[in-house]
């Protein structure tokens, strides 16, 4: 059994294709009670379905809610770790070293708390040697190492930051698959 709900004046449509007339029940009811389902695919990416049927300020609030909700930093953090090794990997940065884990814990650091970035990587190597209690000049030199032996071998550590972060807000925002 197929069954296609469209809203044709704002062209939109969810089809749920099963043979089980309660499964389509509780989709509808689902979307009546909540206003908005949010479905994962295979890559990690949410496509959400609101339901603007009935109450369309209501559709409006709830996709204003999702878009203010990412602008804030509101990120899954579990898709975030995804997409952060994902970019690493990419790069060649080696996870079993201890700068690639400051880098990743700077770059979703940032990410959660929705900062900007920072003019120098003073704050991040201060905050690193408090979490790891190494000194500035051991957190220095490990990223340093880590940077060296990765496509990004040569760069600054402060322009290899905001590569990631670029990069993983593009994962974020398109799918790991990018």
């Amino acid at each position: 059994m197929e069954e296609v709900m469209r809203d044709y004046g704002g062209g939109i449509e969810m089809a749920v294709v099963c043979s089980d007339l309660s499964l389509l029940e509780n989709i509808n009811a689902l979307l009546g009670d909540r206003g908005v389902i949010g479905i994962r695919d295979e890559d990690g990416v949410v496509h959400y379905i609101i339901d603007g049927r009935q109450n369309r300020g209501r559709a409006s609030a709830a996709v204003t809610e999702l878009v203010s909700g990412k602008a804030k930093g509101n990120v899954d953090e579990e898709f975030l770790d995804t997409c952060i090794k994902s970019v690493f990997r990419e790069f060649g940065l080696d996870m079993s070293l201890i700068g690639s884990i400051i880098l990743f814990d700077a770059v979703k650091a940032l990410f959660l708390s929705g900062a900007k970035m920072p003019v120098n990587m003073k704050s991040i190597y201060l905050s690193a040697g408090k979490s790891y209690k190494m000194t500035f000049s051991q957190i220095e030199r490990d990223v340093r190492y880590a940077v060296r032996n990765s496509a990004f071998s040569g760069m600054r550590s402060r322009n290899v930051l905001q590569s990631l972060v670029t990069r993983t807000g593009r994962r974020l925002k398109f799918g790991a698959s990018e």
